[in-house]
């Protein structure tokens, strides 16, 4: 009996117990960061959502925002983005906003990343403005940046494809007014708008597509709050159902704002497919 006690291994001392777990929990720390700010920023993720509506034949369409140029994504990143949104070869794109992080103080290549964009291969091309396409100095010119990427502006207007697509652009909803009357109806209405939230201020609306909250970023249930925009406290990600039937679905968006870092919010490439009804 005494030698087995003797051979009984001991525990080892408190303080190097208490070392290893700080060792281990600095580790870990440090891996997430690392993910966080090189890894998760990089990792695009592909979802696809699918409605119906009186047009015809069918549409495939990409979805996209927030790029943020500046704030950790600069020309390299958007000639990812590009190929990937011509692999998926769509009819129409659609921009939800947020071109540059803040165009006042970005010291990159404006027109190189403009070109990039513009090489983006879709028959209709449209866009929308957000607030950060207000603020940073934006305001003035970025109906001619996003002409410059190929894409028409709608503002407070709308446009119908051929097929019968009935599509409304609202005003930013952090700096101006959205103004649709006139513009939703009978019939199917698309709306590309910036804030999400607008969904709560607008009625008859069949899909809404918006992008702003980055999905929350920072998704941790004690700092997403810490990430949510103005504009992003009620639709922060993914599909919704409205009480009129009304659908809004929030794109995560490509980009960062405060700091470059993402964190269980990936970038986000929408395909929305539309289906003719017979």
């Amino acid at each position: 009996m005494a030698g087995k006690r003797e051979r009984k291994r001991r525990r080892p001392p408190l303080l190097l117990r208490l070392l290893r777990g700080i060792l281990a929990l600095a580790l870990l720390g440090g891996a997430l960061a690392f993910y966080a700010f090189k890894i998760e920023p990089r990792w695009i993720q592909t979802t696809e959502l699918e409605v119906t509506a009186p047009i015809e034949g069918s549409l495939r369409i990409v979805a996209f925002g927030d790029t943020h140029i500046g704030m950790g994504k600069d020309q390299a990143e958007m000639g990812d983005l590009v190929g990937r949104i011509n692999a998926i070869e769509p009819d129409a794109v659609f921009f939800l906003g947020d071109l540059f992080d803040n165009y006042a103080a970005y010291t990159g290549d404006v027109e190189a990343n403009l070109a990039i964009l513009a090489g983006i291969e879709a028959e209709y091309k449209y866009a929308v403005r957000g607030n950060h396409d207000v603020g940073g100095g934006a305001e003035f010119v970025y109906p001619e940046l996003i002409a410059q990427a190929g894409f028409t502006l709608l503002e407070n207007t709308d446009a119908r494809l051929p097929c019968g697509l009935h599509i409304i652009g609202a005003a930013d909803y952090i700096y101006h007014t959205p103004n649709l009357e006139g513009l939703t109806g009978e019939g199917f209405d698309l709306l590309l708008a910036h804030e999400p939230d607008l969904a709560d201020a607008v009625s008859g609306v069949e899909l809404q597509l918006s992008g702003h909250s980055h999905g929350g970023q920072v998704y941790l249930p004690f700092l997403v709050q810490e990430f949510l925009p103005g504009g992003a406290q009620n639709y922060i990600r993914g599909r919704y159902e409205k009480a009129d039937g009304g659908i809004v679905y929030v794109n995560r968006g490509i980009g960062m704002s405060m700091l470059p870092v993402r964190l269980f919010s990936r970038p986000e490439i929408t395909i929305l497919t539309i289906h003719g009804e017979e």
